[in-house]
């Protein structure tokens, strides 16, 4: 609501000197599709209870055409960029889909892993190469760190570990599962020195919840649809992005002084909105995270498990599938009153 409202803060100036966002209590805008965009800005008054409201209209204008252009892609290589720690099992889930995804359909891929430890490693690097030698793949680089795992830090170092020209970067995570159609997606919305894209992925919900009711829990590829029952976009999270490697060193790149789970995405994602560069956001179809379960440990801050706890409880169900686990005690009683009610009027 107060970003837009920033960019009217002159305009509202202009019609009324004694009007700042410090004092502007809520803003509301609505869009008519015949006309333009109307904007209500309610401002605290000079007493209690008292208000200002300033409306404003921006009418549209007739369409004007700013300049066709072709679009070739063919030589664009992104550099998928994946910090891991243990969790093998996952990591060849990933490798299924990087295989047919990347290597089968896209062909224009690197792949970084940023593997922290060594718990686990070895059957890591054994999926990566039998990968390698069944896909005839080599465009890889496997970089191993000491130390605790921190995503920023792995982010930051596979980045910066490239030693070609400007390459477009994808930062994902091993619980991701994307198409070739969103790998075009992220190359003609990023744009070095001009854009980054940081796009809206749908987030899955536990399937033990979603198909609990089901003989079995259907193949992944049959969960991954759009629906409300089925997942939510994950508009707070900022992880999944594709932006130039120029722009990432320019920016500064990840603060590293971040340790353990959150943080480190958005304070990235501030740097670029407060640059001169567009940050595009949207919602994207072929971006997928994959259900989880959460642990938020002890050693986080009081800010990040927070962050954790609400992560963690968004992740599991709808509000009304809460609910009715929630709830399934009485839903179940009231079944069986049903049900001898049935049976009594029978006999």
């Amino acid at each position: 609501m107060f970003a837009w409202a920033q960019r009217w803060e002159g305009s509202a100036v202009q019609h009324c000197d004694d009007l700042s966002l410090s004092i502007l209590s809520e803003g509301i805008y609505r869009t008519e599709k015949d006309k333009g965009t109307l904007y209500e800005l309610t401002f605290k008054g000079d007493h209690k209870h008292e208000f200002k409201r300033l409306v404003l209209f921006r009418p549209f204008g007739p369409i004007m055409k700013v300049k066709k252009e072709k679009l070739n892609m063919a030589n664009t290589l992104i550099n998928v960029i994946v910090p891991l720690a243990k969790r093998a099992d996952k990591f060849r889930q990933f490798m299924q889909n990087f295989r047919e995804m990347c290597i089968q359909q896209d062909g224009r891929i690197h792949l970084t892993v940023v593997y922290f430890g060594k718990e686990e490693m070895n059957e890591v690097k054994g999926i990566l190469e039998n990968t390698s030698k069944a896909a005839n793949f080599r465009n890889f680089t496997f970089i191993q760190l000491s130390g605790e795992f921190s995503r920023g830090k792995g982010l930051d170092v596979g980045a910066r570990f490239w030693k070609g020209s400007n390459v477009l970067l994808f930062f994902c995570d091993v619980d991701i599962y994307f198409t070739s159609e969103f790998l075009n997606t992220c190359r003609l919305n990023a744009q070095p020195g001009k854009k980054v894209f940081y796009p809206v992925l749908f987030s899955q919900y536990n399937p033990g919840i979603i198909y609990g009711h089901h003989d079995a829990i259907p193949p992944l590829e049959q969960q991954l649809v759009i629906k409300k029952e089925t997942g939510f976009w994950r508009d707070f999270g900022f992880g999944m992005t594709c932006q130039y490697r120029s722009d990432f060193i320019n920016i500064g790149g990840f603060d590293l002084d971040i340790k353990g789970w959150g943080g480190e995405d958005v304070h990235l994602y501030r740097k670029y909105l407060h640059s001169n560069l567009i940050v595009v956001r949207t919602p994207v179809r072929g971006l997928f995270h994959l259900w989880h379960e959460k642990r938020c440990v002890d050693e986080l801050t009081p800010e990040q498990y927070k962050m954790c706890m609400q992560s963690k409880a968004m992740n599991e169900a709808s509000h009304g599938q809460l609910g009715m686990l929630v709830f399934r005690h009485e839903i179940e009683a009231h079944l069986r009153k049903q049900k001898q009610k049935t049976s009594s009027k029978k006999t």
